[in-house]
């Protein structure tokens, strides 16, 4: 990765309670921002992701890294790097070296994501694109995501995924097409027996499979179960088939 910080791996940070972590924060919002370094756009740009070159140094989305200073210490308080015509790359607040909120921006000054504490157990995550339209919304908890949803540069969602609170199972999965149809969507109706409603779609908008769905936990897999219907690209109903646990057809 071409990226001028000095990282080492992670040392133990402060054990600092949530609540007063915000109140640290709010409260420093105005103090002295440090100057960091500079970076050319395309050395912290990945053209799918964005620019994530921050993420290793994020522990609350699982994070392991630090980041240094020029002598070797452990960045503390606000820090903000640059792009070469001087223009804002990255604001971010900083605990013994560690990530705690902040934003990144793109070369025309429009944010590109922003990572900030959203109650005392959950953090979020903006991503955005280049004309300032949302491109992905993540919720975190325990340094994983609890719920994500992506866009379409028109605005469109794409994606969507819901995990339970301890992000075991999912509690819903829809993926969609740019004029809005689903192409695959996976719904929890049973908590008790992880049993889903599971259909997919061809790209027409016409039904292709639908049928239940179940979450073995053991296997970390989620098993077609029961009665499924199979359709023609044309809406017409084209076989059954029984399955269990996967297994059949």
């Amino acid at each position: 990765m071409n990226f001028a910080y000095q990282i080492s791996m992670i040392r133990p940070l402060l054990n600092i309670p949530a609540i007063l972590l915000l109140s640290l924060i709010s409260f420093s919002a105005k103090a002295q921002v440090k100057h960091g370094d500079t970076h050319e756009f395309k050395a912290v740009y990945d053209s799918t992701y964005g620019i994530t070159v921050y993420d290793p140094l994020n522990m609350n989305t699982g994070g392991d890294s630090t980041r240094n200073d020029a002598k070797g210490y452990a960045l503390q308080g606000w820090i903000e790097d640059y792009y070469p015509d001087g223009k804002v790359l990255h604001k971010g607040y900083y605990i013994d070296g560690q990530i705690k909120a902040f934003k990144n921006f793109y070369p025309n000054g429009q944010t590109e994501r922003e990572f900030k504490m959203v109650d005392l157990s959950k953090c979020g995550l903006m991503v955005y694109y280049d004309d300032g339209k949302t491109k992905s919304e993540i919720t975190y908890i325990t340094q994983k995501a609890l719920m994500e949803q992506d866009y379409f540069r028109s605005g469109q969602l794409e994606y969507i995924e819901e995990y339970d609170k301890k992000v075991v199972y999912y509690l819903q999965r829809k993926f969609f097409n740019q004029s809005g149809k689903p192409t695959s969507t996976l719904e929890l109706f049973d908590s008790k027996k992880k049993i889903y409603n599971s259909k997919e779609y061809y790209d027409n908008g016409n039904l292709k499979e639908e049928g239940q769905t179940i979450f073995n936990e053991d296997a970390g897999d989620y098993q077609k179960n029961g009665k499924w219907k199979f359709y023609n690209e044309n809406g017409s109903l084209k076989e059954e088939k029984t399955y269990a646990k996967g297994e059949g057809g």
